[in-house]
């Protein structure tokens, strides 16, 4: 769904499909056809927005076979939904992180999703998102491979300039801090990683991590974004039992913090009853999306068609 800001702004606001991930293609639309689709009726909107992730293999496979990518966008297209925005984060299955930012599988993993993503984005779109890792686990990071990740990082920006001077569509890449990783608060990526490219890196803020409790205060890790000037790239695992959303969406959105267009709703730690079926997750994603889509409009934004 987009909304629009005062501003002018255009906020998208999507729901994580990492809920129930794909190994294959065939599998990636059969899910869209059996969750989105039934979640985008019964909020009653023409055009629902999907946070897709794609299994390496997947993105592998979408990367050398042009008409593969041309289904899958038609295929979207077809059941009204639209993408914005890639989890890039995990492994396969999802059940791990997957490799670190010091392994070149990382880079390559992340470099086929921006060119996935800019052939997705809709034409009236120019930006669009990339979650991934917060470099590693810092527990098993010695000291010489902050160097060879920062390397990496310097050639992804590279990279990612080149996507734009040929399609023009701007593809950042937002590191999520979490707790026991290489980037563990929203100061460490500042540091670390808008260093070297604030315009096309940034930070993945997770809701829950910064509202609940962690490694840093909210307010804080806010007031440093703004001084930076640096882009929430995007804000996830947003869903209606946190208290505090309001005020983080409203802190995000009220011009102090730059970026942050990118909103999505995320139900990986709810496990439906294996009783209800599909119907249940579709009731939970809707709730969760109708919920964040009612809070942002409570702050003055308006349902933009």
């Amino acid at each position: 769904m987009r909304l629009r800001h005062d501003d002018g702004t255009v906020v998208h606001l999507a729901y994580n499909a990492g809920v129930h991930p794909a190994e294959d293609l065939e599998n990636l639309i059969a899910h869209l056809t059996r969750y989105a689709v039934p979640v985008r009726k019964k909020l009653g909107v023409d055009r629902l927005g999907i946070g897709l992730w794609l299994a390496p293999t997947v993105a592998d496979h979408l990367v050398s076979d042009r008409i593969e990518l041309v289904r899958l966008r038609r295929s979207l297209e077809e059941r009204g939904l639209e993408v914005v925005s890639l989890n890039g984060t995990g492994g396969r299955h999802q059940e791990v992180p997957g490799p670190d930012w010091a392994k070149p599988e990382r880079y390559r993993y992340t470099m086929s999703l921006a060119k996935i993503l800019a052939f997705l984005l809709p034409e009236d779109v120019r930006f669009g998102s990339i979650s991934t890792i917060p470099i590693g686990w810092r527990r098993d990071w010695p000291a010489d491979l902050h160097a060879i990740a920062s390397r990496r990082l310097e050639r992804l920006s590279r990279e990612l300039r080149g996507i734009y001077s040929v399609t023009g569509k701007h593809i950042r890449v937002g590191f999520e801090p979490w707790p026991g990783c290489v980037l563990e608060t929203t100061e460490q990526a500042l540091e670390r990683v808008c260093g070297i490219d604030s315009e096309h890196l940034g930070v993945c803020l997770d809701a829950c991590h910064l509202t609940c409790g962690g490694a840093e205060e909210p307010g804080k890790a806010l007031r440093g974004l703004a001084q930076a000037g640096a882009p929430v790239v995007k804000l996830g695992h947003v869903h209606n039992n946190m208290d505090e959303i309001p005020n983080t969406l409203n802190a995000l959105l009220s011009g102090a913090v730059h970026g942050s267009a990118h909103i999505e709703v995320e139900a990986h730690e709810w496990v439906a009853p294996k009783t209800k079926g599909p119907a249940a997750l579709v009731a939970r994603l809707a709730d969760d999306l109708d919920w964040t889509r009612s809070n942002l409009t409570a702050l003055g934004l308006k349902l933009a068609a």
